[in-house]
């Protein structure tokens, strides 16, 4: 850290207690006490051996999930070898299994007096699967596809989800000319509903299964946090429901209003996700109690009583180029110990694909605790390699485990060492949704939390509803990444926190709109802050019309104001897109300033720069980046969307954003930094339950960008302060077992870890 900013670090830290829920005592495994090895360090071979003898292992508690896609045509005839296909699996190290019960097809896998039976399929494949896979003490999920159903569309045309013009909507696949339709979707208004529950009466009082995993769950609002499309049906029973529970309040009506469009968004939430998700679950129950439940997706797509209704989260991880998996570490902020989270593997037929690939992106999902979910991209198909089945892909299967099947009897249980913290505003998720906005929200927390894990310091996603007293006082650093909305409650939680000595960085729109939305004048955090709100610029940013130009176009300049905290920009100014907050300083320092570009472009009237956007002018608009002491605290406000603006991946957001945080807090409580730095090498620090040892787990991702290619990092330095961590010593665990020496200089104890292999897991005795 630069000397000059000494200044900025107060010294802040409580540890987290997180107390883990238990869900069907049949399956609960004990609580394994780590056996010591020599130096008292936790016996990894012993404990896999446990592991080991403890099968089956639950659902809910594998890090070790196989699901064989199978979403299989008419023309599919099933000349399948089943027993290979399941001991293939269990060799590769699965010790739970998907099967299918319905498919995006609409096509069911067992004998239902239900459904729609696939056409060549002459016996009980559901149920021979979930025999063989229970013989072999494997633990079974029935995978069933929700919202995919070609067939009860194709056989019910009046059950399809439709637009407000009556047609038909469907998945669709790539965009423009590429794009191709596949799969039908229903509207659970209609009477699929009952078609549903008649499914899930049938599966569970026939088959011996753990776990329900609900696949394609809340399709419109998946598609609409994803690309924008109308999330509502116009179908006659989706309109005769809502006019029954709303007389005087016509369906189509409403949806000329923000109010009345949120109205009937909610309502569609609640109706076609919450409800049906309660329906499911009873059916199931009324038949197996201790039924486990998931549901493909998290809390970017659906509501908090989702979240908390499922048994555990699944989510296809969202991830950065440099493969920290984002996902994980929101789902985690969410108290829910058993998420999991996916690797998609290629088809195996298709390619020599390197194993070493999904090996790391698997990999990335342990260093957060996520537990793993391997998905074959039809890996399973008559007559393939002569059994049914993709050799190949078994084989990237097992690779693909290497790691997480000899470590993953470490990580039950294990909590993560706190440091920085990003608030998950659910709040402004909510403006975002009716601004029709909603992918503009995922940006701004997913560029803040690959931002702040380039620091290299403990990282967490602090969901809304946990921002308490009790919770903020753990973390050193809170980020409010574009946080529009703040209550008055969580604005004086932040307050106190600081005032006490926290250190603060929030960006844009702070706090301008309170709990009921209502704009505020000022910010809500302005005498934390020390700036006062004073308007936005928007003309550099949007059009004549009032339309935002294009996300990548340069709109704003910064400059350094001569600040320490800016001395890696000295150099020139810096750009970046979106309009700006206008600033007046109260008590604040000024970091950066705004340089204005020297025209505003305008297209219709044939005004504009060259290829690329204008460059600065002599014009300045004043403060851009203040920091301000408040109390025995601190505070950066950044007056530009700056987290919203990673995906653009300008170079000087991912070096000055950490080296932002490394100068404000210079003595975390644990930090990992490679050397030579490198975005594609990063870590993490967890308490194991007893609290006797801390796991570091490093990992180098840069496979993800050579296809293949393992390059080695010469050093990792791992350093932890003394007096809250005092290590004793440290010790690799795998790949290869081995000592590390442990130094102490300033306070800080240090641990290097020299050429580390692609996935590294120490462990420090404190």
């Amino acid at each position: 850290m630069m000397s000059e900013t000494s200044k900025y670090a107060p010294n802040r830290r409580r540890f987290l207690k997180i107390a883990a829920t238990g869900i069907g005592s049949a399956w609960a495994l004990p609580r394994m006490a780590f056996p010591a090895a020599e130096g008292d360090y936790p016996n990894l071979a012993l404990l896999r051996a446990q592991h080991e003898k403890a099968r089956p292992i639950s659902p809910l508690k594998t890090y070790r999930m196989m699901e064989w896609e199978f979403h299989t045509p008419p023309e599919e005839h099933f000349n399948i070898n089943l027993e290979a296909a399941i001991d293939a699996a269990r060799d590769a190290g699965a010790e739970a299994m998907m099967f299918y019960t319905q498919d995006h097809w609409g096509h069911a896998y067992y004998p239902s007096d239900v459904a729609i039976r696939h056409p060549h399929l002459d016996r009980d494949l559901f149920g021979t699967e979930v025999a063989l896979a229970r013989k072999r003490n494997i633990s079974v999920t029935a995978y069933y596809s929700l919202q995919f159903n070609n067939q009860a569309v194709l056989h019910h045309p009046d059950w399809a989800w439709v637009d407000e013009k009556g047609e038909q909507q469907r998945w669709i696949d790539g965009q423009g000319e590429q794009a191709q339709l596949r799969w039908y979707i229903p509207c659970l208004d209609s009477p699929y509903r009952q078609y549903v529950l008649g499914m899930m009466d049938e599966i569970f009082s026939r088959y011996d299964v753990a776990e329900l995993f609900v696949d394609i769950f809340g399709m419109q609002f998946l598609l609409y946090q994803g690309n924008g499309r109308n999330p509502f049906c116009f179908c006659k029973y989706t309109e005769d429901a809502w006019n029954h529970e709303h007389p005087g309040d016509p369906y189509r009506d409403g949806f000329k209003t923000p109010e009345g469009w949120e109205k009937r968004y909610r309502w569609h939430q609640q109706r076609t996700m919450t409800n049906m998700l309660d329906e499911i679950m009873a059916t199931a129950r009324k038949h197996r109690s201790a039924t486990l439940f998931s549901v493909n997706g998290g809390p970017e797509s659906f509501p908090d009583d989702i979240m908390q209704r499922v048994s555990f989260i699944y989510a296809e991880p969202i991830t950065t180029r440099t493969g920290i998996s984002i996902g994980s570490i929101l789902l985690r902020g969410w108290r829910r110990p058993y998420y999991q989270a996916g690797t998609f593997s290629r088809q195996g037929y298709l390619d020599t694909y390197p194993g070493s690939i999904p090996r790391v992106q698997t990999d990335a999902l342990i260093v957060q605790n996520a537990r793993t979910f391997f998905v074959g991209n039809a890996p399973i198909v008559s007559d393939l390699d002569g059994q049914g089945f993709s050799r190949r892909w078994f084989a990237v299967a097992k690779e693909n485990w290497a790691d997480v099947r000899n470590v993953d009897a470490l990580l039950e249980g294990i909590q993560p060492v706190l440091s920085s913290a990003m608030l998950y505003s659910n709040s402004t998720r909510a403006v975002r949704d009716v601004e029709k906005r909603p992918q503009d929200f995922r940006q701004s927390n997913v560029g803040a939390l690959e931002a702040l894990t380039y620091a290299g310091r403990p990282v967490e996603s602090l969901a809304e509803h946990r921002l308490t007293p009790e919770e903020l006082e753990k973390f050193e650093a809170l980020v409010l990444p574009e946080v529009e909305v703040l209550s008055d409650r969580q604005a004086e939680t932040i307050r106190d926190w600081v005032k006490k000595g926290g250190t603060l960085v929030a960006s844009y729109k702070c706090g301008l709109q309170d709990e009921s939305r209502k704009a505020r004048t000022n910010f809500a955090l302005a005498d934390v802050l020390g700036v006062d709100f004073d308007g936005e610029e928007r003309r550099y940013a949007y059009d004549a019309e009032g339309k935002l130009r294009p996300g990548d176009f340069t709109s704003t300049y910064l400059e350094s104001a001569g600040h320490p905290l800016a001395k890696m920009l000295v150099a020139s100014t810096v750009g970046l897109p979106g309009s700006f907050v206008k600033l007046k300083r109260t008590t604040a320092e000024e970091v950066m300033r705004y340089r204005l570009p020297f025209m505003v472009q305008d297209l219709a009237h044939n005004k504009w720069f060259n290829w690329g956007p204008p460059p600065p002018g002599k014009e300045t608009a004043g403060t851009a980046i203040a920091y301000n002491r408040f109390g025995k605290g601190q505070a950066v406000y950044i007056g530009v969307p700056i987290f919203w603006a990673m995906q653009f991946r300008a170079f000087w957001i991912r070096k000055w954003i950490p080296e932002l945080m490394r100068a404000l807090v210079s003595a975390p409580i644990a930090e990992l930094r490679p050397e030579p730095f490198s975005e594609y090498v990063h870590g993490t620090f967890f308490y194991t339950p007893d609290r006797k040892f801390i796991l570091v787990q490093v990992l180098n991702t840069l496979e993800l960008a050579t296809e293949g290619e393992y390059r080695g990092i010469r050093k990792v330095e791992i350093t932890v302060d003394s007096r809250r961590l005092p290590v004793k010593g440290a010790r690799v665990v795998w790949p290869r077992e081995r000592d590390l020496a442990v130094s102490e200089q300033g306070g800080r104890k240090r641990i290097s870890l020299e050429n580390p292999s692609r996935y590294t897991m120490v462990v420090l005795k404190i």
